[in-house]
């Protein structure tokens, strides 16, 4: 019985072959109502990483995330700034799956390699914004194309 099951699941493998690679067909959005805005944000830097080898980015997230910075506390907004900074070096020196930036209406595609957990981080400059960033983690297995809607916010990580 166990070796049909492995017979039949390479017979499905060959009539259904699993892609290698993985389109993240995205899109960056303002935090405003999405539904309302018919445009994105254009020119976000968008990266794409293995979320498991990053874990230096994803902790600065986390501290982003965690600091109550948007009350107007200056040490906290010092706090970010610095952890904004270190974030960002964190991105340029980190190994990315794949890099796109988004076009006038706000659309990005990047090809990636099946991978289970990926970090997709989007990151702008916005006239009088001290933080203008996204990030969000998709799955890219099994599939040929993963939908992702980063939300540029200047005040938390969504």
């Amino acid at each position: 019985m166990f070796l049909r099951g492995i017979a039949l699941f390479g017979l499905l493998s060959l009539i259904h072959p699993v892609p290698e690679k993985v389109l993240l067909d995205g899109s960056a959005q303002p935090c405003a109502d999405v539904k309302a805005t018919t445009s994105g944000v254009p020119g976000v830097h968008v990266y794409a990483f293995n979320a498991k080898k990053v874990p230096a980015i994803r902790k600065s997230l986390y501290v982003l995330d965690t600091l109550e910075w948007e009350n107007g506390d200056p040490d906290a907004m010092r706090a970010a700034s610095r952890e904004y900074d270190r974030l960002l070096l964190q991105v340029r020196k980190a190994r990315t799956l794949g890099y796109a930036t988004s076009n006038g209406n706000g659309d990005f595609e990047i090809t990636v390699t099946q991978t289970d957990s990926v970090l997709v981080f989007g990151e702008a400059k916005w006239p009088g914004e001290p933080f203008y960033y996204s990030a969000k983690v998709v799955g890219a297995t099994g599939q040929e194309e993963v939908r992702v809607v980063l939300l540029m916010c200047n005040q938390q990580l969504l």
